[in-house]
C-alpha cells in the first residue's frame, strides 16, 4: 500500500461549526498524519498522510458528516512528514472562544426575542380560558 500525501481546502460554512473537530475526529481514526485549521477567507484547510486507501476514505467520511461542503484537494508529491497524531491548529485560542461566545449570544438574543413576542401574543392564556368553560357550555347545550 502506497502512502498518499494530500492539500485540501473545505468551503461552504465550515466555520464556526465545529468543523475542525469533524476532520481530526476522522483523520484519528483512519490513522492519519496531519493537521487541520481555519483560513482567514472562511474556508478551512488540511494537510494529511496516510495510506492511499485511508486518505479516500477520510474524503468520503468527510462528505458523508457534511454533503454541502466542497472539498478540493491535491496530492503532494514530495515526500513530506506531517505531525502525528493528527490534530488541530488554533492560532488565537481567546479570539476563537470569544468569537464562538458572541454567536451563541447572538443566537440565544434571537431565541429570547422570539419568546418573547409569542408572550406578548397570549394567545395561550385566551384559549386555556376558553377551554376551561367549555364542559359548563356543553352541558348547558345539551339540557337545550
Amino acid at each position: 500500500m502506497a502512502i498518499k500525501n494530500v492539500y485540501a481546502t473545505v468551503t461552504n460554512h465550515v466555520q464556526m461549526v465545529g468543523y475542525r473537530e469533524i476532520v481530526e475526529i476522522h483523520a484519528k481514526a483512519r490513522g492519519l498524519a496531519g493537521f487541520v485549521f481555519n483560513d482567514i477567507d472562511g474556508s478551512v484547510k488540511l494537510m494529511a498522510s496516510g495510506l492511499d486507501v485511508a486518505i479516500d476514505g477520510f474524503f468520503k467520511d468527510l462528505k458523508i458528516q457534511r454533503p454541502d461542503t466542497v472539498i478540493e484537494s491535491l496530492e503532494i508529491l514530495e515526500d513530506i512528514t506531517l505531525p502525528s497524531p493528527f490534530g488541530r491548529i488554533v492560532i488565537d485560542e481567546m479570539r476563537e472562544i470569544s468569537d464562538r461566545l458572541d454567536k451563541g449570544n447572538t443566537i440565544l438574543d434571537d431565541i429570547n426575542t422570539k419568546l418573547n413576542k409569542l408572550n406578548k401574543l397570549n394567545v395561550l392564556d385566551g384559549i386555556s380560558g376558553k377551554l376551561d368553560t367549555l364542559p359548563e357550555k356543553i352541558a348547558e347545550a345539551l339540557k337545550r
